[in-house]
């Protein structure tokens, strides 16, 4: 609106001061040379309205010229500004990426260090479990041998009860079931002996030396199993 209202008002002056300009000199001439006639005045008004079309034409192709210059610099400025912002926009979703991919990466490092400890927790318990396991294994094994071992002594035991019950009544005359070799312990000599060494089957040990843990019996040397206290009351 600024520019129309300027090129409006200088059109007027121009008009204004373009007659005044002439038509002093206008008159003159007609003063000077005595010229009245209408064809000389349609003349000079054909210049003067040539002129002014011209200065008209003139004046509005130095103020379009100028008004295109500044419409075109305003572009331009508008144009910059839109890029710087445009270009801002995209830096910061650039930095918000490139934010988001550090934290997914450290995410992704602390996930790693997680499994790599629950690898090595899931190693170890395994592990354990094995060994629990083979521990397991040893014991039931060794619970098998113990329960043989108590189930054959139990036996032998049973046996021998059945052997002593069968020749409790031959066993002083010398018999063969019961060898016995005399009253006394054969270990410490002052108690009387009422233990049975199996399977030599010699009673020679007193009941407080039948107690003590003994591997061979004290009268033929053979390998001790098994006792059997014998109840030597009547």
């Amino acid at each position: 609106m600024a520019v129309e209202a300027s090129t409006k008002r200088p059109r007027g002056s121009q008009y204004l001061n373009t007659d005044a300009n002439l038509a002093p000199s206008v008159k003159r001439r007609s003063g000077a040379f005595g010229l009245s006639s209408s064809s000389i005045n349609a003349e000079l008004l054909c210049q003067i309205q040539n002129q002014q079309q011209l200065e008209i034409d003139r004046f509005v192709a130095q103020r379009t010229e100028k008004l295109r210059i500044e419409i075109e610099a305003r572009q331009r400025t508008q144009t910059r500004m839109l890029a710087a912002a445009v270009q801002n926009a995209i830096a910061r979703k650039l930095k918000e990426k490139d934010d988001e991919i550090v934290r997914i990466r450290n995410v992704n490092f602390v996930l790693q260090e997680r499994v790599k400890s629950i690898y090595v927790e899931n190693q170890i318990w395994c592990d354990i479990a094995q060994t629990n396991e083979a521990h397991a294994n040893n014991l039931r094994t060794n619970l098998d041998q113990v329960l043989a071992q108590v189930v054959t002594l139990q036996t032998a035991a049973n046996a021998v009860e059945d052997d002593a019950q069968s020749s409790c009544g031959s066993w002083v005359e010398g018999g063969e079931a019961i060898r016995a070799v005399s009253s006394g312990c054969k270990r410490c000599g002052e108690r009387q002996a009422s233990v049975l060494v199996l399977p030599c089957r010699h009673l020679c040990l007193c009941a407080v030396c039948g107690s003590a843990s003994l591997r061979a019996c004290p009268v033929c040397g053979s390998v001790m199993n098994a006792s059997v206290h014998v109840n030597m009351s009547s």
